[in-house]
């Protein structure tokens, strides 16, 4: 899938030129001639960089774009390039500096820019992020086609989504909500709603503890919050230094073992209180934690 840059510029001859020359090298390019057509194709084409000129139809329309840009959750990782003719224009040295608050852009370049220059610094910032985004947008067209007009076919992307990452990031939820033309809290009413789906990057070992009958009435409650001592979370929650995740399940099927806890696929059978400190010690080392115990 070929990386697609925007151009926002009312220069339309720059806008040509610069088209031809990308479409060139293997990009798809969208265009926008003011701030604000630029700003809605950034949310519905989600290009992998933007080009952004700085003076349009007023001096800082391209500043005010780029902070409207990086202030929405949902594109705010695109990476922006401001390419301004101010100093032409205005006939003295005009200072700009990328910064956070008044200019949101990773790079300013002054027109005109050569075109080996333009490229390689393109090629650049799309080597960082683009191809992942890129691909991650290519996924999820394929998800989208693939459960088109289904029942359920939320609920099932997600699923997808889930086994793929352990979890539903963020960015993917947004762009999600773009491809399939679902609004963003339709997906975390269902993401919230399911104790399947979870928001935050599973540990790297899984902690599962039954809580069926027969391991609730021979301890496993008394495990439970031992575990929660020792890691310091909540049931659902992963710990900080993202070694492991503590859940609850409703059977593990070794009811004959009870109480019964289980690592990763590992089953740990008749715990006591006593032994969790040790189980969990035995991962601990493993991953180079010195004293992961109430830490």
């Amino acid at each position: 899938m070929k990386n697609k840059i925007l151009l926002i510029d009312d220069d339309v001859d720059f806008i040509e030129a610069t088209s031809l020359l990308f479409e060139a090298h293997g990009y798809d390019v969208i265009t926008a001639y003011n701030g604000q057509e630029g700003f809605a194709k950034v949310k519905t084409g989600s290009p992998d960089l933007i080009l952004l000129d700085m003076m349009m139809n007023y001096k800082t329309e391209g500043a005010e774009t780029a902070k409207a840009i990086t202030s929405d959750a949902a594109v705010r990782n695109i990476p922006i390039i401001m390419i301004t003719g101010a100093r032409k224009e205005l006939g003295f040295a005009v200072d700009l500096v990328p910064n956070e608050k008044d200019l949101p852009v990773k790079m300013i370049l002054e027109k005109p820019v050569a075109p080996e220059q333009l490229l390689q610094i393109a090629a650049k910032f799309i080597e960082k992020t683009g191809k992942q985004h890129r691909h991650l947008v290519g996924d999820l067209d394929s998800l989208a086609r693939k459960w088109k007009d289904k029942r359920g076919n939320l609920i099932m992307i997600l699923h997808e989504i889930q086994n793929t990452y352990g979890y539903v990031p963020r960015e993917v939820a947004f762009e999600l909500s773009r491809i399939i033309d679902v609004p963003l809290t339709r997906i975390y009413e269902v993401i919230t709603f399911y104790n399947y789906f979870k928001l935050q990057p599973p540990g790297k070992h899984l902690i599962s503890v039954c809580m069926g009958t027969a391991c609730y009435l021979k301890g496993t409650p008394q495990i439970l919050e031992e575990l929660k001592n020792i890691l310091n979370v909540k049931e659902g929650e992963t710990t900080k230094d993202g070694i492991f995740h503590l859940q609850i399940v409703r059977c593990l099927g070794c009811c004959g073992l009870a109480p019964v806890m289980m690592i990763d696929k590992k089953i740990f059978g008749k715990v006591k209180k006593s032994d969790v400190a040790g189980i969990i010690s035995e991962y601990t080392k493993k991953e180079g934690v010195k004293d992961a115990i109430n830490s």
